[in-house]
């Protein structure tokens, strides 16, 4: 029933612990498919031993001038089963993941995707850093996709037939519209231009559940490459309002400055109110979308963040908590303000 796609390069440190936690799942019915990114150190080895007591478990090697779009399109290509999983070599399935996530695609055939919430780790699996809470109403799903990437790769379970009736693979746009040239997206922010086009077509959801444990490490393309992560972001939000407008007949409003890709806001050139801004960009979105409760829970943070100025901001987040529970995205948000507001007094 499923296929797990797993992509490794130099995995030797944890790629032992991520396969035993796909070997712990509550659902029996699957196939890993371990993509071997022509890796340097023992995870070759590693893998094979473990495949070779386990006929589940398959060992695929990589050419080293593939980028990870290709790895995983190629796990896609290859896999023949209803529902395709995404697992990480540092990262760790909790034993019902496969099962919830089975049992709610299975429930709502409509959907092509689900994803779930998970727990921060050390290196070491030791510590934790608590449960990233991510949005998982669909309504407010299509249109936080606008502003940063609500869905966490990891976590995610898709639907093959969607996938292939949609032409929906890593890295190119299968969402088109008249006159907006189709954008590439070949790594760094693969996952969130793919998964971003499925939301806006109403087609994800996320499990209030928590269903991985995230390994956060030094060497994770999160920390090493984060800035260049955060642009191509900010590029793919850029395309997705104007591929948002153009199919709706309207011209795109100013998205970028209410964006907070990686909890950071962008520049808004010295100014501390985006009033103008703000009010095309909410009653476009609200025309768009619609005028529903998950739609509205969405705008409602942006406009926290539509005025720079602290105390405002700060006294508008105030009012928003008192009537909403907050993403984790949104308080990470609120702390990267201040702690920037910090550096610039003591400077």
């Amino acid at each position: 029933m499923i296929d797990i796609i797993l992509p490794v390069r130099n995995g030797e440190a944890f790629i032992a612990d991520a396969i035993d936690s796909i070997q712990a799942q509550s659902e029996r019915d699957w196939r890993l498919l371990v993509f071997n990114h022509a890796s340097t150190d023992r995870t070759a080895e590693i893998v094979d031993e473990l495949a070779a007591n386990d006929p589940r478990i398959e060992h695929i090697p990589c050419d080293a001038a593939l980028g990870l779009s290709d790895v995983l399109n190629l796990g896609i290509n290859r896999s023949d089963a209803p529902y395709i999983a995404r697992q990480d070599a540092d990262d760790l399935s909790l034993p019902n993941r496969l099962a919830l996530q089975h049992r709610f695609l299975a429930a709502n055939p409509t959907l092509a995707l689900v994803g779930g919430q998970y727990e921060i780790i050390d290196a070491t699996g030791q510590q934790s850093f608590g449960i990233r809470r991510l949005p998982h109403d669909g309504d407010r799903l299509r249109v936080a996709c606008l502003f940063n990437n609500p869905i966490a790769h990891p976590t995610v379970m898709l639907r093959r037939s969607a996938l292939d009736e949609l032409g929906a693979r890593y890295g190119t746009g299968f969402l088109l519209a008249p006159g907006v040239a189709n954008l590439e997206v070949k790594n760094l922010a693969e996952d969130y231009w793919l998964f971003a086009q499925l939301a806006l077509k109403g087609l994800c959801a996320n499990l209030p559940d928590t269903l991985i444990r995230y390994r956060r490490h030094d060497t994770s393309v999160g920390v090493t490459k984060f800035q260049a992560q955060m642009s191509v972001s900010a590029q793919i939000s850029n395309h997705l309002m104007t591929i948002t407008a153009a199919l709706h007949g309207e011209t795109a409003s100013t998205i970028l400055p209410f964006c907070n890709h990686g909890a950071q806001l962008a520049e808004v050139d010295g100014r501390e109110t985006l009033p103008q801004e703000w009010r095309r960009l909410r009653a476009q979105l609200l025309r768009i979308f619609g005028d529903t409760p998950g739609v509205r829970r969405e705008l409602a943070f942006r406009d926290v963040l539509a005025n720079r100025s602290l105390p405002v901001m700060l006294a508008r987040f105030a009012r928003f908590r008192l009537t909403h529970s907050v993403d984790t995205d949104e308080m990470a948000t609120l702390r990267h303000v201040l702690s920037q507001q910090k550096k610039r007094l003591l400077h």
